[in-house]
């Protein structure tokens, strides 16, 4: 159903033409790069160079995260602790608030 200004109220129909759109965009490149690598043959090394630079700066990026994580303060370590001993810890999340949390072991 199409309203005064063309545009339609329907979310369907709105989703179907954003699709659609980006499909016959999506292929358009796909036409464009071919063509490009057509005529500069050494276009398909510079991007998978790109791929693989890309790929390794997000491995990095994911290491350094993940080991600045590990250097982070923990409320409790585990090694302290038996199984069947309950361990009650205060959680303080970023907005101020306290939980009490209550974690039993059982073998």
């Amino acid at each position: 159903m199409r309203n005064n200004w063309g545009v339609s109220n329907d979310i369907i129909d709105q989703a179907y033409t954003s699709f659609s759109r980006g499909i016959l965009f999506l292929g358009s490149v796909l036409v464009a790069l071919a063509i490009a690598i057509f005529i500069f043959p050494a276009l398909i090394g510079i991007i998978f160079a790109g791929f693989i630079l890309f790929a390794g700066i997000s491995v990095l990026t994911f290491a350094y995260r993940l080991w600045k994580l590990r250097s982070q303060p923990r409320p409790f370590e585990w090694e302290n602790y038996s199984h069947g001993d309950p361990i009650d810890v205060d959680v303080q999340s970023s907005r101020d608030v306290h939980k009490r949390v209550t974690f039993i072991f059982h073998r």
